[in-house]
């Protein structure tokens, strides 16, 4: 695939794809911290293998090989993600620990009982857990545990707010072509239950708690520089294109109801699940 693509080849980029290529990283509104505390929660050392589902352009599953020393597989299903995955592991000296491909979550080119641990981050919000939960037990070792990193809605919204939520869904949908769902916190820990994990271990984290993306976006990027190119590029586009300033402007509400807004951001905030799997429930 070529490294430079028309406005034309551009527009038609799928959301991740675009984003992929324009080198955004893959956010996560708990940054760092909440990774952290997910490798914390998943027994991770320099012994675990991990596979990361969703790995986008690396940001994780490289920060997790550098501090922990473990191994990591990052897969993918967009091409451009994943080019800028192995681009960044290879920048930081990583590649021998942090490899990554295209890739299904519903379908994993990996054997049974492969790793130690599997997260998602930002990522089992668009799948379906009843499909994706026992595949990611199926590559799993015997007590081997998955950790997942996710937004959650608050069981109770009032009216008012839950209308600017959905809507925001809804424009998150379509812009993603992808079935985005917001969770309630015990929703997600049913997840986990009723597909056969075991020692279910389940926080809570509201924006209020944790500002977003940590404070950590300079390094999210890879540096000042790489900051200021992509904003470089994203602003190029949204000069020549009238379709990527629809795409940025419905970007900014999505972003600004269930993150910025005090309102309606106070409902939403992520969870970090983690379960183990339990080798007598196949």
């Amino acid at each position: 695939m070529s490294n430079t693509l028309s406005i034309e080849e551009v527009e038609n980029l799928g959301y991740y794809d675009f984003m992929g290529y324009v080198g955004v990283p893959f956010f996560n509104i708990g940054g760092f911290a909440s990774i952290d505390r997910l490798a914390e929660l998943c027994q991770i050392t320099e012994q675990t293998r991990i596979l990361e589902v969703g790995c986008g352009t690396g940001t994780n599953a490289c920060y997790l090989a550098k501090k922990y020393r473990c191994t990591v597989v990052g897969i993918d299903v967009a091409e451009h993600m994943v080019q800028q995955a192995i681009k960044r592991a290879a920048e930081l000296g990583l590649a021998d620990r942090a490899t990554f491909n295209v890739g299904d979550a519903y379908h994993l080119d990996f054997p049974d009982a492969t790793f130690d641990a599997v997260i998602t981050v930002f990522v089992s919000q668009f799948l379906d857990p009843a499909k994706a939960f026992p595949e990611f037990n199926r590559v799993l070792r015997d007590d081997g545990r998955l950790g997942v990193n996710e937004m959650y809605r608050a069981k109770n919204v009032p009216p008012e707010a839950t209308e600017h939520v959905d809507a925001s869904v809804r424009a998150f949908c379509e812009l993603t072509e992808l079935p985005f769902t917001l969770r309630s916190p015990p929703t997600w820990g049913q997840a986990f239950k009723s597909t056969g994990f075991a020692d279910i271990t389940l926080e809570e984290h509201s924006n209020a708690s944790q500002p977003p993306y940590s404070g950590s976006i300079v390094e999210e990027f890879g540096g000042w520089r790489k900051l200021a190119g992509t904003l470089w590029k994203i602003l190029v586009y949204a000069l020549r294109s009238g379709k990527m300033r629809k795409r940025f402007a419905t970007i900014g509400r999505v972003k600004r109801v269930l993150i910025q807004d005090k309102e309606t951001s106070k409902y939403i905030g992520y969870v970090l699940c983690v379960g183990r799997k339990n080798p007598n429930k196949r």
